[in-house]
């Protein structure tokens, strides 16, 4: 059985493979961090709410395992229950439906009707104190506009933004590949998940080493592809920039096809 898109959004199983994806750094990220425990297609499908209802399967085990040794803040993170707790026989009661016309109804006896109870004239003013804070407790919540871990992991860009704890992957393969940035150059930041910390631009057609590509959709400029290049140049070394402002192999004078280098390795 799946999920409709609504009930998924709102799944803790979903909610935590969304947080894994986000942390990784994107979907075939986390197959390739994982070391294929998992695949693509799997990740897709259990992101569409289609996921272990019976059992916790193998898959579910190992990827949970791998996540507590590899991933910080794996399951608290996410705000919902690891992914060996909310799948399976884990996943909590099903919801009671109506009765139906084979189920036996209860007759109840005829009686007195039951006397209410009133709250003694001393217990008013407590329950009205208790009132006026549950509603400035969920005023406080609007106005702050809180976002749930649910909206986070449906949203990549959200959880992205709540991943600014959780240190950027800088591992390469070892070998820094060159690249050239386009006719209008390319802006630099400490963060691309958030974003802050900006650099000095580099100058239109400046040729600059990489060392990994990192999956960050943090905004829709970055898109379609989503991913930046760490930089090993000066004096831009250490700072990241978006992979679709650069050549990326195509001509001078275009087409210009390639959004990112994937010769560049995926940062580890």
């Amino acid at each position: 059985m799946t999920d409709t898109s609504d009930d998924a959004a709102t799944d803790p199983f979903v909610t935590q493979v969304g947080w894994l994806i986000a942390s990784a750094g994107g979907r075939d990220q986390l197959v390739t961090r994982s070391g294929g425990l998992v695949s693509a297609r799997t990740l897709d499908n259990w992101m569409a709410g289609s996921y272990p209802r019976t059992k916790v399967t193998g898959a579910v085990r190992e990827l949970d395992a791998w996540a507590r040794a590899e991933l910080p803040g794996y399951p608290e993170a996410a705000g919902v229950p690891a992914l060996v707790d909310s799948c399976g026989p884990y996943r909590g009661a099903s919801a009671v439906g109506p009765a139906t016309a084979d189920d036996p109804v209860e007759e109840t006896p005829a009686g007195p009707a039951p006397r209410r109870r009133r709250l003694p004239t001393w217990a008013l003013p407590a329950v009205a104190l208790v009132l006026v804070a549950v509603l400035s407790s969920a005023l406080t919540a609007l106005v702050l506009g809180e976002r749930s871990p649910e909206a986070s992991a449906a949203d990549p860009t959200l959880a992205a933004n709540d991943l600014v704890d959780v240190p950027l992957p800088s591992t390469g393969d070892g070998t820094p590949l060159q690249e050239e940035a386009g006719s209008i150059g390319a802006n630099t930041f400490a963060d691309p998940r958030t974003l802050s910390g900006r650099g000095a631009p580099i100058p239109p057609h400046t040729t600059i080493m990489v060392r990994c590509r990192y999956y960050a959709p943090s905004v829709p400029s970055v898109s379609p592809d989503g991913f930046w290049y760490l930089i090993e140049t000066e004096p831009w070394n250490g700072l990241w920039t978006p992979a679709n402002s650069y050549m990326n192999g195509d001509p001078p004078g275009g087409p210009y096809l390639h959004n990112t280098d994937l010769a560049v390795p995926v940062c580890r």
